[in-house]
């Protein structure tokens, strides 16, 4: 996909972008009170955690919109997600990291408005630009509110 076709896909619906908000919040929410109870090196670490994924991300996000534009949106999002799923088992600030990672991208994509892979939501903000890759929980729910609701104005 060229870049004026990844411009003009829609944006994500207001149900997903709800439930998308929600989800993150309750990441956030989750992974916030351990934190603030935690000593000051073992916030960095999982602060650590949380830029690894964003740079891993950003060079991800560099190679889909630059060379991988062939690739097929659910399995890239396939892809995508395996990373920050292994760093989850990793156990411990790894899952913490992972988990604050998640909810801090589903804050920022639900913000954005952005229809696509929660874990690009950093990269296309700094890069100012969108992939073409679906969100495996997401992309659903925008599919069949817009069936709905193109129904709905039909009629």
């Amino acid at each position: 996909m060229n870049e004026s076709e990844i411009s003009a896909l829609p944006a994500a619906t207001p149900v997903s972008r709800l439930l998308r908000l929600a989800l993150g919040l309750a990441m956030v929410a989750m992974v916030a009170s351990p934190l603030l109870g935690a000593s000051w090196s073992g916030r960095l670490r999982v602060a650590a955690v949380v830029a690894g994924l964003i740079l891993m991300y950003t060079a991800l996000h560099l190679l889909v919109s630059r060379y991988l534009g062939w690739l097929n949106p659910w399995l890239g999002a396939v892809i995508a997600v395996v990373p920050t799923f292994l760093v989850f088992l990793g156990g411990g600030v790894f899952s913490a990291g992972a988990i604050l990672f998640i909810g801090l991208s589903l804050l920022l994509i639900a913000a954005l408005g952005h229809p696509g892979c929660e874990v690009l939501a950093f990269p296309a903000l700094f890069l100012r630009r969108r992939t073409h890759l679906a969100c495996m929980l997401f992309t659903p729910v925008d599919w069949i509110e817009g069936k709905i609701t193109s129904g709905l104005r039909s009629r």
